[in-house]
């Protein structure tokens, strides 16, 4: 990994005190955030950094609808809270049971706020009618609807967010924004606890259109499937996805929202593709932390027919996931950590940018698009009196790239995260970095005196 790039500067016209002030606002970190939060709770009401599979235990392998077996269902949840996660759902079809399952596994739920009027499921097919019949919902029985089930919810602090249906409510419709508002304001309004609220997004929505339902939400998630939206070979899509998101929720002027990674698993890439697995999980995530997610929720850990590929997506996820929540713990550097911009990473072999094509969006009206993004992301992040560069390269090309602006002093120290017997020194305030296709790093830049 280490490439020498140029000489050092000449500094014996610079002072010993003049470089320990340098070096000590360099590394300097304010008080931990997170001290503040209560450790067994949820992000961004707790210090636990929110990792979860949609539909846990869920779904089969012989007919799509159909539910497992029981003691498989417990024996795949099992596995999946294991590999460390920190919350399971939302779990659609095992709603009513989550947390009960919650409690039995100690970890935190989503759980799934599914409202009705005169006995029927306010759904996204219930909304259109209601649009065709030139109908107007039925506000007072949809609060109603969300009450009763909030009340006897928000009992169980197993709860750790609300999941608002229907799912991709949409703006331009009068009833839907309505219902959104409605079951939005309901939840806060009898929750003690102002769990967080939210409702999946699809991954077609742009900012101006993320920001009209953000305004009503505590988190942002949209889809984020690569490969199901034809960017298999652009992968940088997915941080852009987040980066959708933040602006999304800048636009909606909801400053407190927070931005979440919805990766896919659920269809099988082509056989010769098997392998790429690990590779593409590890990227889409780690690319939309390096783009300012806060959390993680993979869709899904239901058993589909003919998806065979499932159990090289769960080990792939769970590795990742082991970082983000286990004894490595970097999920809290991204939660926790102060961003700053002082370092600069500059591509010196390999392609510097690449063009993302957005599809053509019909709800949207809008024509296809191509845009030109850079190849790698870094995210440079100061904690614990240290830094954190986490670095992706979203190409299909080796990158060699330059790593300047750190402070100059020997005892300026990088060690890869991964690999933690790769540790250099780097006095002359600049290192190079190489990285494979779809590569991540990350790097702790520390100052042993």
């Amino acid at each position: 990994m280490k490439i020498k790039i140029r000489p050092a500067l000449f500094l014996s016209t610079l002072s010993a005190f003049a470089l320990d002030t340098d070096t000590d606002n360099f590394f300097k970190t304010g008080p931990d955030a997170s001290k503040n939060l209560p450790p067994d709770e949820i992000y961004p009401r707790g210090q636990l950094f929110p990792f979860t599979f949609y539909s846990t235990g869920g779904g089969s392998e012989q007919k799509r609808g159909e539910l497992l077996p029981e003691a498989e269902r417990l024996a795949d949840q099992q596995e999946i809270i294991d590999a460390g996660v920190t919350m399971i759902g939302p779990q659609y079809e095992l709603n009513d049971r989550i947390v009960e399952d919650a409690k039995k596994y100690k970890v935190k739920a989503v759980y799934t706020i599914i409202p009705e009027i005169d006995g029927q499921i306010v759904d996204i097919k219930y909304l259109r009618k209601l649009d065709v019949e030139k109908k107007d919902v039925d506000l007072e029985k949809l609060r109603k609807s969300v009450a009763d089930i909030v009340k006897r919810e928000a009992v169980h602090p197993e709860i750790a967010w609300w999941d608002m249906t229907p799912e991709e409510l949409r703006f331009w419709s009068k009833n839907d924004m309505l219902c959104l508002k409605t079951v939005s304001d309901t939840i806060r309004e009898n929750d003690p606890l102002k769990r967080p609220v939210y409702m999946y997004e699809p991954g077609h929505r742009d900012p101006k259109a993320l920001a009209k339902t953000a305004v009503f939400q505590d988190i942002c998630a949209k889809g984020m499937y690569a490969n199901y939206s034809s960017q298999k070979n652009s992968r940088v899509y997915c941080r852009w996805s987040i980066e959708q998101e933040l602006e999304g929720i800048k636009l909606s002027g909801n400053k407190d929202a927070i931005p979440i990674a919805l990766p896919e698993m659920f269809q099988d890439p082509d056989e010769n593709e098997i392998s790429l697995i690990e590779t593409w999980v590890r990227h889409d995530v780690y690319s939309a932390l390096i783009g300012g997610a806060k959390g993680v929720q993979v869709f899904s850990a239901s058993k589909r027919p003919n998806f065979k590929a499932r159990g090289e997506y769960l080990k792939a996820y769970f590795k990742v996931c082991r970082e983000l929540t286990g004894p490595m713990d970097l999920g809290r550097i991204f939660l926790f950590g102060e961003r700053r911009d002082d370092i600069i990473l500059s591509v010196f072999e390999g392609p510097e940018s690449m063009e993302l094509k957005v599809g053509k969006d019909n709800e949207l009206k809008r024509d296809s698009k191509s845009r030109t993004v850079p190849t790698m992301g870094m995210a440079n992040i100061a904690y614990d009196n240290c830094r954190y560069l986490f670095i992706s390269n979203s190409s299909e090309s080796e990158i060699n790239a330059v790593v300047d602006g750190l402070v100059y002093g020997k005892g300026v120290t990088v060690q890869d995260v991964f690999d933690s017997e790769d540790t250099f020194t780097a006095p002359e305030g600049n290192f190079g970095v190489s990285l494979k296709p779809l590569e991540i790093k990350a790097l702790k830049i520390s100052y042993l005196n």
